[in-house]
Protein backbone atom coordinates (compact mmCIF):
# COMPACT_ATOMS: atom_id res chain seq x y z
CA UNK A 1 0.00 0.00 0.00
CA UNK A 2 2.69 2.08 1.33
CA UNK A 3 4.40 1.67 -2.52
CA UNK A 4 1.26 2.14 -4.58
CA UNK A 5 0.84 5.55 -2.63
CA UNK A 6 4.58 6.57 -3.22
CA UNK A 7 3.94 6.39 -7.48
CA UNK A 8 0.74 8.08 -7.16
CA UNK A 9 2.76 11.18 -5.33
CA UNK A 10 5.66 11.21 -6.89
CA UNK A 11 5.45 10.55 -10.26
CA UNK A 12 3.42 13.49 -12.49
CA UNK A 13 2.69 11.18 -15.45
CA UNK A 14 0.44 8.82 -13.47
CA UNK A 15 -1.41 11.83 -12.19
CA UNK A 16 -3.08 12.39 -15.33
CA UNK A 17 -6.48 13.89 -13.76
CA UNK A 18 -9.34 11.91 -15.43
CA UNK A 19 -12.53 14.54 -15.17
CA UNK A 20 -15.69 12.79 -16.04
CA UNK A 21 -17.65 15.81 -16.49
CA UNK A 22 -20.08 14.83 -19.75
CA UNK A 23 -20.63 17.40 -22.54
CA UNK A 24 -24.02 17.38 -24.37
CA UNK A 25 -23.72 19.23 -27.63
CA UNK A 26 -22.56 19.18 -30.83
CA UNK A 27 7.61 27.77 -46.86
CA UNK A 28 10.50 28.39 -47.77
CA UNK A 29 13.49 26.46 -46.50
CA UNK A 30 15.20 29.97 -44.79
CA UNK A 31 13.84 32.71 -44.48
CA UNK A 32 14.27 36.05 -42.67
CA UNK A 33 11.71 37.56 -40.35
CA UNK A 34 12.13 40.58 -37.83
CA UNK A 35 15.77 40.38 -38.02
CA UNK A 36 15.45 36.31 -37.35
CA UNK A 37 16.63 33.32 -39.49
CA UNK A 38 13.61 30.88 -39.78
CA UNK A 39 14.92 27.79 -41.16
CA UNK A 40 12.47 24.02 -41.74
CA UNK A 41 13.28 21.25 -43.02
CA UNK A 42 12.39 17.85 -42.62
CA UNK A 43 14.57 14.75 -41.13
CA UNK A 44 14.58 11.54 -43.00
CA UNK A 45 16.33 8.03 -42.62
CA UNK A 46 19.35 7.94 -45.60
CA UNK A 47 18.57 4.48 -46.37
CA UNK A 48 15.05 4.03 -46.21
CA UNK A 49 13.73 7.76 -46.52
CA UNK A 50 11.43 7.07 -43.20
CA UNK A 51 11.48 10.03 -40.97
CA UNK A 52 13.40 10.54 -38.01
CA UNK A 53 11.37 11.62 -35.33
CA UNK A 54 12.32 13.54 -32.08
CA UNK A 55 16.36 14.20 -33.69
CA UNK A 56 17.87 17.29 -31.42
CA UNK A 57 18.51 20.06 -34.03
CA UNK A 58 20.72 22.71 -32.59
CA UNK A 59 22.40 25.91 -33.89
CA UNK A 60 25.80 25.04 -33.85
CA UNK A 61 27.85 27.52 -31.44
CA UNK A 62 24.79 28.32 -29.61
CA UNK A 63 22.62 26.36 -26.83
CA UNK A 64 19.61 27.47 -29.32
CA UNK A 65 17.66 24.19 -31.23
CA UNK A 66 14.53 22.01 -30.94
CA UNK A 67 13.16 18.30 -31.71
CA UNK A 68 11.36 17.07 -34.84
CA UNK A 69 8.12 15.78 -34.70
CA UNK A 70 6.87 12.52 -35.38
CA UNK A 71 6.72 13.48 -39.05
CA UNK A 72 10.61 14.37 -38.59
CA UNK A 73 9.71 18.29 -39.36
CA UNK A 74 11.73 21.05 -37.86
CA UNK A 75 11.45 24.80 -37.85
CA UNK A 76 14.28 26.36 -35.77
CA UNK A 77 15.11 30.61 -35.88
CA UNK A 78 17.71 32.69 -34.01
CA UNK A 79 18.70 36.00 -34.52
CA UNK A 80 20.26 37.19 -37.60
CA UNK A 81 23.22 38.60 -36.37
CA UNK A 82 24.45 36.04 -34.69
CA UNK A 83 26.18 34.72 -38.22
CA UNK A 84 25.43 31.32 -37.86
CA UNK A 85 26.27 29.58 -40.95
CA UNK A 86 25.69 25.74 -39.40
CA UNK A 87 22.98 23.24 -38.13
CA UNK A 88 23.78 19.70 -36.56
CA UNK A 89 21.72 16.95 -35.85
CA UNK A 90 22.21 14.31 -33.25
CA UNK A 91 19.63 10.96 -32.59
CA UNK A 92 19.92 7.78 -30.67
CA UNK A 93 21.34 4.80 -33.66
CA UNK A 94 22.74 8.10 -35.96
CA UNK A 95 25.97 9.32 -37.33
CA UNK A 96 26.02 13.31 -36.00
CA UNK A 97 25.35 15.61 -38.58
CA UNK A 98 26.07 19.06 -39.74
CA UNK A 99 24.43 20.85 -42.53
CA UNK A 100 25.31 24.25 -44.21
CA UNK A 101 22.67 26.44 -43.90
CA UNK A 102 23.43 27.40 -47.44
CA UNK A 103 22.22 24.02 -48.27
CA UNK A 104 18.63 24.75 -47.31
CA UNK A 105 17.57 26.07 -50.67
CA UNK A 106 14.55 23.25 -51.33
CA UNK A 107 11.45 24.25 -49.93
CA UNK A 108 10.65 20.78 -48.57
CA UNK A 109 14.19 20.44 -48.01
CA UNK A 110 14.88 16.84 -46.39
CA UNK A 111 18.40 16.00 -44.19
CA UNK A 112 19.54 12.58 -44.26
CA UNK A 113 20.70 11.02 -41.19
CA UNK A 114 22.58 7.65 -41.69
CA UNK A 115 22.25 4.84 -39.13
CA UNK A 116 25.70 4.16 -37.16
CA UNK A 117 27.23 0.91 -37.18
CA UNK A 118 29.10 -0.12 -33.94
CA UNK A 119 31.77 -2.72 -34.70
CA UNK A 120 31.37 -4.74 -31.33
CA UNK A 121 35.36 -5.69 -31.56
CA UNK A 122 35.82 -2.47 -30.71
CA UNK A 123 33.78 -1.95 -27.67
CA UNK A 124 35.21 -2.52 -24.69
CA UNK A 125 32.86 -4.41 -22.14
CA UNK A 126 33.24 -3.34 -18.61
CA UNK A 127 33.52 -6.52 -16.31
CA UNK A 128 30.30 -5.50 -14.41
CA UNK A 129 26.82 -7.21 -14.54
CA UNK A 130 23.70 -4.84 -15.88
CA UNK A 131 22.51 -3.86 -12.39
CA UNK A 132 26.36 -2.76 -11.42
CA UNK A 133 26.03 -0.57 -14.43
CA UNK A 134 23.43 0.87 -13.66
CA UNK A 135 24.31 1.33 -9.80
CA UNK A 136 27.49 2.50 -11.04
CA UNK A 137 25.62 5.78 -13.23
CA UNK A 138 23.60 6.48 -10.85
CA UNK A 139 26.60 7.54 -8.24
CA UNK A 140 27.99 9.14 -11.08
CA UNK A 141 25.12 11.58 -11.56
CA UNK A 142 27.29 14.63 -9.86
CA UNK A 143 29.89 14.22 -11.70
CA UNK A 144 28.20 13.89 -15.05
CA UNK A 145 25.95 16.44 -14.83
CA UNK A 146 25.46 20.44 -14.06
CA UNK A 147 26.28 21.15 -10.65
CA UNK A 148 25.32 24.95 -11.21
CA UNK A 149 21.59 26.12 -11.72
CA UNK A 150 20.72 26.67 -15.49
CA UNK A 151 18.10 29.37 -16.77
CA UNK A 152 16.68 27.40 -19.49
CA UNK A 153 13.74 28.37 -22.05
CA UNK A 154 11.39 25.59 -22.86
CA UNK A 155 8.62 24.81 -25.42
CA UNK A 156 5.61 22.61 -23.84
CA UNK A 157 2.70 20.67 -25.56
CA UNK A 158 0.32 18.70 -23.99
CA UNK A 159 -3.29 17.33 -25.90
CA UNK A 160 -6.14 14.73 -25.64
CA UNK A 161 -7.18 13.10 -28.43
CA UNK A 162 -10.52 11.01 -28.87
CA UNK A 163 -9.31 8.37 -31.42
CA UNK A 164 -8.12 10.99 -34.05
CA UNK A 165 -9.63 13.52 -33.13
CA UNK A 166 -8.49 16.25 -30.96
CA UNK A 167 -10.36 17.16 -28.04
CA UNK A 168 -7.72 19.51 -27.14
CA UNK A 169 -4.06 21.08 -27.85
CA UNK A 170 -2.10 23.30 -25.05
CA UNK A 171 0.83 25.34 -25.59
CA UNK A 172 3.40 27.12 -24.08
CA UNK A 173 6.78 28.94 -23.74
CA UNK A 174 8.15 28.71 -20.25
CA UNK A 175 11.37 30.13 -18.41
CA UNK A 176 12.99 27.05 -16.14
CA UNK A 177 14.85 27.08 -12.97
CA UNK A 178 16.94 24.16 -13.72
CA UNK A 179 18.54 22.72 -10.37
CA UNK A 180 22.04 21.41 -10.10
CA UNK A 181 21.92 17.62 -10.11
CA UNK A 182 24.30 17.18 -7.26
CA UNK A 183 21.79 18.81 -4.48
CA UNK A 184 18.74 16.05 -4.16
CA UNK A 185 16.93 18.48 -2.38
CA UNK A 186 16.61 21.66 -5.15
CA UNK A 187 13.86 22.07 -7.37
CA UNK A 188 12.99 22.81 -10.88
CA UNK A 189 11.05 25.80 -10.92
CA UNK A 190 9.03 27.03 -14.19
CA UNK A 191 7.41 30.51 -15.06
CA UNK A 192 4.62 30.74 -17.75
CA UNK A 193 5.91 32.78 -20.43
CA UNK A 194 3.92 32.80 -23.02
CA UNK A 195 0.79 29.87 -24.03
CA UNK A 196 -2.32 29.24 -26.07
CA UNK A 197 -4.53 26.72 -26.10
CA UNK A 198 -7.49 24.91 -28.56
CA UNK A 199 -11.11 27.03 -27.87
CA UNK A 200 -13.90 25.17 -26.55
CA UNK A 201 -13.79 21.68 -28.43
CA UNK A 202 -17.47 19.95 -27.87
CA UNK A 203 -18.20 16.60 -29.04
CA UNK A 204 -21.60 14.33 -28.33
CA UNK A 205 -21.03 12.17 -25.25
CA UNK A 206 -16.93 12.89 -24.90
CA UNK A 207 -15.17 12.35 -21.56
CA UNK A 208 -12.63 15.69 -21.13
CA UNK A 209 -9.90 14.68 -19.86
CA UNK A 210 -7.52 17.31 -18.14
CA UNK A 211 -4.00 16.58 -17.69
CA UNK A 212 -2.73 17.85 -14.12
CA UNK A 213 0.72 19.41 -14.00
CA UNK A 214 1.58 20.48 -17.05
CA UNK A 215 5.13 21.29 -18.06
CA UNK A 216 6.51 22.01 -14.17
CA UNK A 217 5.62 17.91 -13.54
CA UNK A 218 7.13 16.79 -17.21
CA UNK A 219 10.27 17.95 -15.88
CA UNK A 220 10.19 14.91 -12.95
CA UNK A 221 10.95 12.77 -16.55
CA UNK A 222 14.55 14.37 -16.29
CA UNK A 223 15.41 10.66 -14.42
CA UNK A 224 19.11 11.71 -13.62
CA UNK A 225 17.42 14.41 -11.74
CA UNK A 226 14.76 12.38 -10.55
CA UNK A 227 16.39 8.88 -10.38
CA UNK A 228 13.85 7.43 -7.74
CA UNK A 229 11.47 7.17 -9.82
CA UNK A 230 13.07 4.20 -11.97
CA UNK A 231 15.70 3.04 -9.58
CA UNK A 232 15.46 3.86 -5.74
CA UNK A 233 17.37 0.87 -3.59
CA UNK A 234 14.35 -0.63 -3.44
CA UNK A 235 12.86 -0.92 -6.75
CA UNK A 236 16.22 -1.95 -8.36
CA UNK A 237 15.45 -5.41 -6.48
CA UNK A 238 12.33 -5.84 -8.52
CA UNK A 239 13.73 -5.54 -11.97
CA UNK A 240 15.73 -7.71 -14.23
CA UNK A 241 18.24 -6.13 -16.04
CA UNK A 242 20.11 -7.43 -19.42
CA UNK A 243 22.19 -5.82 -21.61
CA UNK A 244 21.24 -6.29 -25.35
CA UNK A 245 23.64 -3.99 -27.67
CA UNK A 246 25.56 -1.14 -28.31
CA UNK A 247 24.14 1.90 -30.09
CA UNK A 248 25.85 5.20 -31.30
CA UNK A 249 24.75 8.22 -29.23
CA UNK A 250 26.66 11.80 -30.23
CA UNK A 251 29.02 9.41 -32.30
CA UNK A 252 29.92 7.92 -28.87
CA UNK A 253 28.97 4.41 -27.70
CA UNK A 254 26.23 3.13 -25.38
CA UNK A 255 25.56 0.20 -23.47
CA UNK A 256 22.00 -0.18 -24.27
CA UNK A 257 20.17 -1.99 -20.86
CA UNK A 258 17.06 -3.28 -20.95
CA UNK A 259 15.02 -3.43 -17.38
CA UNK A 260 11.65 -5.55 -16.92
CA UNK A 261 9.74 -6.27 -14.00
CA UNK A 262 10.01 -8.98 -11.97
CA UNK A 263 6.85 -11.32 -12.54
CA UNK A 264 4.02 -12.00 -9.76
CA UNK A 265 4.98 -8.02 -8.17
CA UNK A 266 2.07 -6.70 -6.33
CA UNK A 267 2.29 -3.40 -7.81
CA UNK A 268 3.44 -1.98 -11.12
CA UNK A 269 6.70 -0.54 -11.69
CA UNK A 270 8.42 0.02 -15.35
CA UNK A 271 9.75 -2.04 -18.80
CA UNK A 272 12.44 -0.31 -20.61
CA UNK A 273 15.87 0.19 -21.62
CA UNK A 274 19.08 2.54 -20.05
CA UNK A 275 21.39 4.40 -22.49
CA UNK A 276 24.44 4.47 -20.43
CA UNK A 277 27.82 6.14 -22.22
CA UNK A 278 30.36 3.54 -22.29
CA UNK A 279 33.16 5.79 -21.05
CA UNK A 280 31.51 8.09 -18.75
CA UNK A 281 28.58 6.33 -17.38
CA UNK A 282 26.73 9.01 -18.15
CA UNK A 283 22.62 8.20 -18.69
CA UNK A 284 21.95 9.90 -22.04
CA UNK A 285 18.59 8.97 -22.48
CA UNK A 286 15.82 6.47 -21.69
CA UNK A 287 12.72 5.25 -23.10
CA UNK A 288 9.87 3.03 -20.99
CA UNK A 289 6.43 2.13 -20.18
CA UNK A 290 3.96 1.07 -17.05
CA UNK A 291 3.58 -2.48 -16.55
CA UNK A 292 0.39 -3.07 -17.54
CA UNK A 293 0.07 -6.63 -16.34
CA UNK A 294 -2.08 -5.89 -13.59
CA UNK A 295 -4.47 -3.46 -15.06
CA UNK A 296 -6.85 -2.99 -12.17
CA UNK A 297 -3.70 -1.72 -10.51
CA UNK A 298 -2.54 0.23 -13.26
CA UNK A 299 -5.87 1.80 -13.62
CA UNK A 300 -5.69 2.69 -9.70
CA UNK A 301 -2.60 4.93 -10.65
CA UNK A 302 -3.85 6.58 -13.27
CA UNK A 303 -7.56 7.54 -12.19
CA UNK A 304 -8.47 10.38 -9.94
CA UNK A 305 -12.03 10.11 -9.98
CA UNK A 306 -14.66 8.73 -12.02
CA UNK A 307 -18.31 7.94 -11.77
CA UNK A 308 -19.29 4.56 -10.40
CA UNK A 309 -20.88 3.17 -13.68
CA UNK A 310 -17.79 3.85 -15.60
CA UNK A 311 -14.59 1.74 -16.54
CA UNK A 312 -11.32 3.44 -17.31
CA UNK A 313 -8.28 1.46 -18.54
CA UNK A 314 -4.92 2.23 -19.58
CA UNK A 315 -4.22 0.16 -22.38
CA UNK A 316 -0.54 1.49 -23.12
CA UNK A 317 2.24 4.20 -22.15
CA UNK A 318 5.36 5.06 -23.47
CA UNK A 319 7.84 7.74 -21.92
CA UNK A 320 10.99 9.04 -23.01
CA UNK A 321 13.62 11.71 -22.03
CA UNK A 322 17.25 12.32 -23.70
CA UNK A 323 20.16 14.73 -22.68
CA UNK A 324 22.74 16.71 -24.46
CA UNK A 325 26.22 16.80 -23.75
CA UNK A 326 28.05 19.95 -24.00
CA UNK A 327 31.51 20.78 -22.90
CA UNK A 328 31.79 17.36 -20.61
CA UNK A 329 28.27 17.55 -18.86
CA UNK A 330 25.02 16.62 -19.73
CA UNK A 331 22.05 18.35 -20.12
CA UNK A 332 18.13 17.88 -19.71
CA UNK A 333 16.68 17.99 -23.33
CA UNK A 334 13.64 16.60 -24.58
CA UNK A 335 10.99 14.84 -22.61
CA UNK A 336 7.62 12.84 -24.09
CA UNK A 337 5.12 10.75 -22.38
CA UNK A 338 1.94 9.24 -24.08
CA UNK A 339 -0.98 7.24 -22.15
CA UNK A 340 -3.60 5.67 -24.36
CA UNK A 341 -6.98 4.56 -22.41
CA UNK A 342 -10.33 2.52 -23.01
CA UNK A 343 -12.97 4.40 -21.37
CA UNK A 344 -16.26 1.92 -21.37
CA UNK A 345 -20.11 3.21 -20.03
CA UNK A 346 -21.86 0.42 -17.97
CA UNK A 347 -24.59 0.91 -20.80
CA UNK A 348 -23.05 1.65 -23.60
CA UNK A 349 -21.88 -1.83 -26.21
CA UNK A 350 -18.76 0.19 -27.26
CA UNK A 351 -15.61 1.49 -25.78
CA UNK A 352 -14.35 5.01 -26.32
CA UNK A 353 -10.32 5.41 -27.18
CA UNK A 354 -8.27 8.54 -25.68
CA UNK A 355 -4.37 9.18 -25.76
CA UNK A 356 -3.25 11.59 -23.59
CA UNK A 357 0.26 13.13 -24.47
CA UNK A 358 3.18 15.84 -23.06
CA UNK A 359 6.15 17.22 -24.54
CA UNK A 360 8.86 19.76 -23.23
CA UNK A 361 11.77 20.59 -25.29
CA UNK A 362 15.05 22.80 -24.35
CA UNK A 363 15.20 25.44 -26.63
CA UNK A 364 17.66 27.40 -25.30
CA UNK A 365 20.05 27.59 -21.83
CA UNK A 366 22.79 29.77 -20.11
CA UNK A 367 24.47 28.83 -16.75
CA UNK A 368 25.38 32.48 -16.41
CA UNK A 369 23.42 35.16 -13.63
CA UNK A 370 20.58 32.31 -13.47
CA UNK A 371 18.28 33.45 -10.78
CA UNK A 372 15.53 31.41 -8.42
CA UNK A 373 12.11 32.46 -10.09
CA UNK A 374 10.36 34.42 -7.88
CA UNK A 375 7.62 32.30 -5.88
CA UNK A 376 4.78 34.37 -6.76
CA UNK A 377 5.41 33.60 -10.86
CA UNK A 378 6.34 30.44 -10.42
CA UNK A 379 3.34 27.60 -12.21
CA UNK A 380 2.68 25.12 -9.42
CA UNK A 381 2.65 21.48 -9.93
CA UNK A 382 -1.11 20.52 -9.69
CA UNK A 383 -2.58 22.98 -11.45
CA UNK A 384 -4.49 21.91 -14.81
CA UNK A 385 -1.92 23.87 -17.28
CA UNK A 386 -5.22 24.61 -19.98
CA UNK A 387 -6.83 25.89 -17.46
CA UNK A 388 -4.04 28.99 -17.08
CA UNK A 389 -3.34 30.00 -21.06
CA UNK A 390 -5.58 31.85 -23.78
CA UNK A 391 -7.48 29.81 -26.91
CA UNK A 392 -5.50 30.00 -30.15
CA UNK A 393 -6.05 33.20 -32.79
CA UNK A 394 -2.80 34.53 -34.27
CA UNK A 395 -1.05 32.85 -36.57
CA UNK A 396 1.58 34.51 -35.97
CA UNK A 397 1.47 33.87 -31.76
CA UNK A 398 4.95 32.56 -31.32
CA UNK A 399 6.53 35.18 -33.15
CA UNK A 400 10.80 34.73 -32.16
CA UNK A 401 10.37 31.81 -29.72
CA UNK A 402 10.83 28.32 -31.08
CA UNK A 403 8.62 25.38 -30.79
CA UNK A 404 8.47 22.14 -31.99
CA UNK A 405 6.49 21.87 -34.94
CA UNK A 406 3.04 20.43 -35.23
CA UNK A 407 1.93 17.58 -36.73
CA UNK A 408 -0.30 18.15 -40.14
CA UNK A 409 -3.70 16.69 -37.78
CA UNK A 410 -2.52 19.59 -34.90
CA UNK A 411 -1.70 22.46 -37.05
CA UNK A 412 -5.23 21.74 -38.64
CA UNK A 413 -6.90 21.84 -35.36
CA UNK A 414 -5.22 24.72 -34.48
CA UNK A 415 -6.10 26.97 -37.76
CA UNK A 416 -9.64 25.24 -37.40
CA UNK A 417 -9.81 26.96 -33.79
CA UNK A 418 -8.41 30.43 -35.46
CA UNK A 419 -11.21 30.32 -37.80
CA UNK A 420 -13.81 29.70 -35.04
CA UNK A 421 -12.46 32.57 -32.65
CA UNK A 422 -12.47 34.92 -35.44
CA UNK A 423 -16.55 34.26 -36.41
CA UNK A 424 -16.94 34.44 -32.84
CA UNK A 425 -15.32 37.42 -32.57
CA UNK A 426 -17.35 39.19 -35.22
Amino acid sequence: MKNLQFIKQAFFLFIFLLSANLIYSQNEAVRISDNNIIISGKVVNAETAKPVAFVSVSVKGTNIGTVTNTEGEFTVRFEENLHINTLTFKYIGYQNLEVPINSFKEKKFKVKMKPAVIPIQEVIIRPNNPEDIIKEALKKIPDNYSTVPNKEMAFYREYVKKRRKYVSVSEAVVEIYKAPYNNKFATDLVKLYKGHKSADVKAQDTIIMKLRGGPKTALLLDIAKNPDILFSNDKLKQYNFTLTEITNIDNQQNFIINFQQKPNQEFPLFNGKVYINIKTLAITAVEFSLNLENKDEASRVFVKKKPLFMTIMPTSTKYMVSYKQQNGKYYFSHARGEVNFSVKWKRKLFKSHYSVMTEIAITDRTDKNVQKIPKKEQLKGGVIFGEKVHPFSDPNFWGKYNTIKPEEAIEKAIKKYGVKLKIQNN
